[in-house]
């Protein structure tokens, strides 16, 4: 698995992966997590969204929207192998991020 990978044109040539996002308010270290199926595709899709206020998190939608977006970063936490459950993939970073103390949207 490929930690904390953060650009998504690394991933545009290569052939659909899936994984686990990370969306990080890099003010307060708050992090909201996603299972996607499509990594290159969802990263561009999750800024797009946060930045015509149309995220489904309102939360993270409201502080991205009183903070800005220079303070928030979205990576690639895991990167899927081809037989990971991405659901339990998700818990099981949720619940590593919980452990380490991380704050999560």
């Amino acid at each position: 698995m490929d930690m904390h990978t953060r650009h998504s044109h690394l991933y545009t040539n290569e052939i659909k992966r899936g994984g686990i996002l990370c969306i990080e308010n890099l003010h307060d270290g708050t992090m909201h997590l996603i299972a996607s199926e499509n990594l290159a595709n969802d990263i561009q899709s999750i800024r797009f969204r946060l930045d015509f206020g149309t995220f489904e998190h309102a939360g993270l939608q409201e502080a991205y929207e009183r903070i800005g977006l220079e303070v928030f970063s979205i990576k690639v936490l895991v990167t899927a192998k081809e037989d990971d459950n991405l659901a339990e993939l998700l818990s099981e970073q949720e619940k590593l991020m919980i452990s380490k103390g991380k704050s999560l949207y």
